[in-house]
C-alpha cells in the first residue's frame, strides 16, 4: 500500500506540473499572440533550427529530471511514511 501511495502522489505532481507548463506556454485566449508585453513579443529567435542531436539532448535531460524529481518525491513520500509509523507505533 505505501508503494502504491508514493506513485500516486508522484505521478499526480508530474502531472500537474506537466499541466502548468503547457498551460504557461500557450498565449491567453483573449491576448493576441504578438501583443506588447507579452512573453511572445520578446522572444529570440534561435540563429538555426534545432538538430536533431540537441532535441535528443535536450529530451533525454528531461527525462533525467523527470526521473530525478520522481526519485525525489518518492524518497520524501517514503521518508515521511515511516517517520510516521516509528512515531505512531
Amino acid at each position: 500500500m505505501p508503494y502504491l501511495t508514493v506513485i500516486i502522489l508522484a505521478a499526480a505532481a508530474g502531472g500537474a506540473v506537466a499541466a502548468f507548463t503547457l498551460w504557461e506556454g500557450r498565449p491567453r485566449p483573449t491576448q493576441p499572440v504578438g501583443a506588447a508585453g507579452s512573453s511572445a513579443s520578446q522572444a529570440q529567435a534561435l540563429p538555426s533550427a534545432p538538430t536533431a542531436q540537441t532535441r535528443l539532448i535536450g529530451a533525454l535531460g528531461l527525462l533525467v529530471a523527470v526521473l530525478a524529481g520522481a526519485g525525489v518525491i518518492a524518497a520524501v513520500c517514503y521518508l515521511a511514511y515511516a517517520a510516521v509509523k516509528h512515531f505512531v507505533g
